[in-house]
């Protein structure tokens, strides 16, 4: 698998974890948190393995990072997201806790 190729997954796996994380803290079904825990936790073996496939430029990030924004805007309007109350500034901070944590 190229580079490009990688870049979208790992974005994409980025977004679907925040998505998860923002899920977990403002889920009003209490019922599912171990069940977004395990997901959450399932992206982040996922991601790791990835990572470990390429040496990552600064640029490389920034691309990771603008994917997995985009990305993740429109996980959340998917309809299991619709019932969910969240401060819009989550988003970007959530996102770029999960990336430092990857990439630091």
């Amino acid at each position: 698998m190229g580079k490009d190729r990688a870049i979208k997954i790992i974005a994409n796996l980025i977004a679907g974890m925040v998505a998860h994380r923002i899920l977990f803290k403002y889920t009003n079904r209490p019922e599912s948190i171990n069940h977004i825990e395990s997901e959450i936790e399932n992206y982040r073996g996922t991601i790791s393995d990835y990572l470990t496939e390429f040496n990552w430029s600064s640029y490389d990030k920034e691309k990771i990072k603008r994917e997995a924004k985009r990305n993740l805007r429109k996980e959340l309007k998917e309809t299991h997201f619709k019932d969910v109350s969240f401060p819009s500034n989550e988003i970007s901070k959530m996102l770029n806790e999960t990336i430092q944590k990857f990439f630091n």
